[in-house]
């Protein structure tokens, strides 16, 4: 298919999709290990993502200058305390100690690495919960359990899964979540052309700028994969890498399209931190299952959850 034709079925499908007031049912509850299509980890070749143990971040091109240093290596990690490590930005949150001055916020110190909060005084345990490859069935669980929990959360969402269920980003957005890309088709970005990475991107940029009103500012690739060429292209297109630095596991182990959420939440806390941004996918009932105990044990724990801003 030659590239207008391409982009030409992309606006298409944008369009239907604005139109749309509601979304078939979807069984589609593609692993984040996997591409959508796939359900057997073993068929794809990447590496999964999320591990706490290799790649908590994703994965960066080797090659690439630009790459951080070893976000797995907790003392790569900066210090909230330390002026020097911190940086400007991230999810809202009052002031410890003066609500008349600004809100600290929370933002990862580089990809794949914790939260660090704006004001470097800050000694805070948060962690922030993200979901990918939605919207789905079970999506509407997960913002139930959240809202009774009063925990905000970012989904980065798919084509296909705003295709099926359109009614949901609205859902979302209103309940006060953040809207993030998570691409049309769920490829590997980095063996794609910069126009391909574009087509996967800039639909998903202009449904979420309808249905919001404002324009998305994060983007978290499959497989948490990125090179050079994919950093140049959010670059170009106003967005930012958001990757993970503890993944939940909550598509490893999963037998008839179900593990113990039990499990989830153990996964979790085996690879807690502070500052965790925790990778969970809104595609499975285990998962939808495992929000409200999760969110109990890490409160049990001490953290507060907070989102980007």
């Amino acid at each position: 298919m030659t590239m207008n034709k391409r982009w030409v079925a992309m606006a298409l499908f944008v369009s239907v999709l604005l139109a749309g007031c509601g979304g078939a049912a979807s069984n589609q509850t593609p692993p984040g290990s996997t591409p959508p299509a796939s359900t057997d980890p073993a068929d794809d070749p990447q590496p999964d993502p999320g591990s706490g143990a290799e790649e908590p971040g994703g994965e960066a091109d080797p090659a690439d200058p630009e790459d951080p240093a070893d976000p797995a290596d907790p003392a790569a990690w900066p210090d909230p305390a330390d002026p020097t490590d911190a940086e400007p930005g991230g999810a809202a949150g009052d002031h410890p100690t003066d609500p008349g001055l600004p809100a600290v916020t929370w933002k990862p110190s580089g990809i794949g690495y914790p939260l660090v909060p704006s004001d470097p005084s800050v000694q805070q345990k948060v962690a922030m919960l993200t979901f990918d490859d939605g919207p789905s069935n079970y999506t509407p669980e997960v913002l139930d359990r959240l809202k009774e929990a009063g925990v905000k959360a970012v989904f980065f969402i798919t084509g296909y899964g705003a295709a099926e269920h359109p009614e949901l980003l609205k859902r979302i957005h209103e309940e006060g979540h953040l809207l993030g890309i998570h691409t049309m088709t769920h490829p590997n970005m980095t063996e794609l052309s910069r126009e391909e990475q574009i087509e996967e991107i800039q639909p998903l940029i202009d449904l979420i700028t309808e249905v919001t009103g404002e324009r998305p500012r994060y983007f978290r690739p499959p497989f948490g994969a990125y090179n050079g060429t994919l950093l140049a292209t959010l670059d170009e297109l106003g967005l930012e890498l958001i990757n993970w630095s503890n993944g939940s596991l909550d598509w490893e182990g999963v037998v008839d399209g179900y593990k113990d959420p039990n499990q989830v939440v153990a996964d979790v806390l085996d690879q807690l931190h502070p500052g965790s941004v925790i990778l969970a996918h809104d595609t499975m009932k285990h998962t939808a299952e495992a929000v409200p105990l999760i969110i109990e044990a890490l409160r049990a724990e001490g953290y507060e959850f907070v989102v980007l801003p």
